[in-house]
């Protein structure tokens, strides 16, 4: 009983930070945190013009800045993995034909209709 309740703890524990690490990077929010720590970086080494540009710094020299503004799947891709869907939903739409089949021999459970 014990350890069923330390998975549940740990798989809501898990889910609580994969939902906040999607939130984070679906509204920007991560973006935005780590160019605000590049500008502190660059601040302290006296190196952000006035109008609050870097200089001398390009999105390249950080990795993770990088990986940040890489899009999530090559967009060559989308549309046929989309047709790759449409036809796997189609395929599971069509049914097998019947087979009639006859019966050998047949017993007769019901008596006549009952007005």
């Amino acid at each position: 009983m014990r350890a069923n309740y330390s998975s549940d703890v740990a798989r809501r524990v898990c889910t609580i930070f994969l939902l906040a690490g999607f939130l984070m990077l679906g509204t920007g929010l991560l973006d935005a945190v780590h160019q605000h720590v590049h500008l502190l970086e660059h601040a302290r080494a006296g190196a952000v013009d006035s109008g609050g540009g870097l200089i001398g710094s390009t999105e390249s020299d950080c990795a993770l800045c990088v990986q940040l503004h890489l899009p999530a799947i090559s967009a060559g891709w989308v549309p046929l993995l989309v047709c790759l869907g449409l036809f796997v939903a189609f395929l599971t739409l069509v049914a097998p034909p019947l087979v009639p089949q006859r019966v050998l021999a047949q017993i007769s459970c019901r008596g006549p209709p009952v007005l």
